[in-house]
């Protein structure tokens, strides 16, 4: 019996070491989408960057179908290299969040990751930073706060 609960702790073992490299990214189909809904009509906002391009549009629902803010702009190599490097796609796809306060009037926050065929996306309390991204979310609030502008 010691055998057999021994040959299990082992098996749990080796299959919860981390892989210390973080898988690849698909450089020709990654894409980073990201924005908030409110409820109420409240406001939307959209950031999506794709191919060194980023994209922002802001509107509010109850106001106008029309976007109030639309921008868009070529990332920096540099940008788009620190973009990339900040996506640990192994760790991100591994996050389960799906709240719905929109459902209650209140605001999500979302991102949503592509890489090559796979999509995998989260959806969040306005505002909350999660440890794992965190420097994803740093990044994408930096663009969305110089677009927004």
């Amino acid at each position: 019996m010691k055998k057999v609960g021994l040959l299990f702790l082992l098996g749990v073992w080796m299959m919860s070491c981390k892989n210390s490299t973080p898988d690849p990214l698909n450089e020709s189909n990654f894409k980073i989408k990201a924005g908030y809904i409110c409820g109420w009509g409240a406001g939307i906002d959209t950031l999506e960057i794709a191919n060194q391009t980023v994209r922002y549009v802001y509107y509010v629902p109850r106001k106008s179908a029309k976007a109030q803010i639309l921008k868009t702009r070529k990332l920096t190599d540099q940008e788009w290299t620190e973009l990339k490097s900040s996506v640990n796609w192994s760790q991100f796809i591994r996050l389960n969040y799906k709240t719905c306060n929109v459902c209650f009037d209140g605001c999500d926050e979302w991102i949503a990751l592509q890489n090559g065929d796979l999509l995998h996306q989260i959806t969040f309390s306005k505002g909350l930073k999660i440890d794992t991204i965190n420097t994803l979310q740093a990044k994408i609030a930096q663009l969305k706060s110089e677009l927004s502008q």
